[in-house]
């Protein structure tokens, strides 16, 4: 049962990490697509859209349709914005 908790904050620790790269990526570069994001982190698409997903859910980031690709962007006012 230990291990089974141990892993899941393992694995909570590391999703919280992914996001804030992906958040930290979206403020420094813009818009980029999910693939763009994938190539920078050197992964697939499939693995970053899920997190992108999540983003999306709890309004930190929105898809926007530019032409026949999807964007990814942040929901931030520039007020807000963190420049790095």
């Amino acid at each position: 049962m230990l291990e089974e908790e141990e892993e899941e904050e393992e694995e909570d620790w590391l999703t919280a990490a992914r996001l804030e790269v992906l958040e930290y990526l979206l403020r420094r570069y813009g818009n980029l697509r999910a693939k763009d994001l994938a190539q920078i982190l050197g992964c697939r698409p499939a693995t970053i859209q899920p997190l992108l997903k999540r983003l999306e859910g709890c309004g930190k980031a929105r898809c926007l349709k530019v032409g026949r690709s999807q964007v990814w962007a942040l929901n931030e006012h520039l007020s807000e914005m963190i420049y790095y």
